[in-house]
């Protein structure tokens, strides 16, 4: 069972947002299975298209867009949108890519076992749901970050990303290819 907790924020202009996600959290208040989890990620993408967010998508967002609709090399495509591999150092246990997701998209609640995964939000506006470990096992944090924040998700922290508008977010992590189990998938 998780319990839910909104780390409220002061990005400008989300005041309803805000009002409205808190409200939607007390009405929730826990989740305990996939199907909650669901309609919990559905309310809030309602929410989130109500809110009608603003964000102009840049070039680099479209060159990226672009590449992963002609299913380029290094490149996976997603129901959110896509990755682009942009640096591998097997040596120095080193992966960097591109997350590029759309306005919408919804990257389900996973959990690494080995994997240390830092983000930064390149452009774009999200809400970031995780949970820590080390501080509280038993809830899930949810965040908006904006261009330039930063998220450090240690091996067996949950975590998962909701667009509140196109955006790019990097992801520097450790080789660990293969270390994916989703705590809760999410599929459109």
């Amino acid at each position: 069972m998780y319990k839910l907790r909104f780390l409220s924020t002061n990005v400008k202009g989300y005041q309803n947002f805000n009002r409205e996600l808190k409200g939607l959290i007390t009405k929730t208040k826990t989740i305990n299975s996939e199907i909650e989890f669901k309609k919990f990620i559905n309310a809030i993408l309602k929410i989130v298209n109500n809110q009608k967010f603003k964000f102009a998508n840049s070039k680099k967002f479209r060159e990226e867009i672009d590449l992963i609709s002609k299913n380029e090399v290094l490149v996976e495509q997603t129901p959110w949108g896509g990755v682009t591999l942009k640096k591998v150092d097997v040596e120095k246990d080193y992966i960097q890519k591109l997350l590029i997701i759309k306005n919408n998209g919804v990257l389900g609640f996973e959990i690494h076992n080995e994997k240390l995964e830092k983000l930064k939000i390149i452009e774009g506006i999200f809400l970031v749901l995780y949970v820590s470990h080390k501080k509280d096992k038993n809830v899930i944090n949810l965040k908006i970050g904006t261009t330039n924040s930063k998220f450090t998700f240690y091996p067996k922290d949950e975590h998962g990303i909701i667009a509140l508008t196109n955006g790019i977010i990097q992801e520097t992590s450790t080789n660990h290819l293969d270390d994916l189990v989703y705590t809760f998938k999410y599929a459109i």
